[in-house]
């Protein structure tokens, strides 16, 4: 019994990265809800007031039907691989989707980073023609998969 001591702490190490990889996603939701809900209430109506003039083109009157958000970083090898994505969209559905990417490092996005609760990063966020978020997603998604949501 003595010569198997030495395995309990890697199993257990084992154990532990597992179970963050099983319950990644709850974890990022968890921390997401967490961020908007520290925010203080001024901060949360700017931050929805700005949506609503940008994003809304149901009042703001252009003609895009879809909001994509794309949360990244310029250092991020992730991320880079994401402007393919972007570009590919842009090309495709220049008359429906207006595509936007917001620099999580800026000091300027950040209110918006906890408005929407970003902790990985690249994270895509579609928002409708109203300006409401509809789907979410972290991490490298196709430009194919990502049409599939314009419809």
């Amino acid at each position: 019994m003595k010569k198997y001591r030495c395995y309990i702490p890697v199993v257990l190490i084992l154990l532990l990265f597992c179970s963050l990889l099983f319950f990644r996603g709850n974890l990022i939701r968890y921390a997401s809800r967490n961020m908007k809900a520290g925010m203080e209430t001024t901060e949360k109506n700017t931050v929805e007031s700005t949506l609503s003039e940008q994003y809304d083109y149901s009042k703001n009157e252009k003609s895009y039907d879809y909001t994509f958000l794309e949360f990244g970083s310029v250092g991020c090898h992730s991320c880079r691989q994401m402007e393919y994505v972007m570009e590919e969209i842009k090309q495709e559905y220049s008359n429906w989707v207006n595509v936007v990417f917001v620099n999580v490092s800026r000091k300027e996005n950040r209110e918006l980073v906890d408005y929407f609760g970003i902790v990985t990063i690249p994270a895509q966020v579609l928002l409708d023609k109203h300006g409401k978020e509809y789907f979410r997603h972290n991490g490298y998604l196709s430009a194919d998969d990502l049409s599939n949501h314009f419809k």
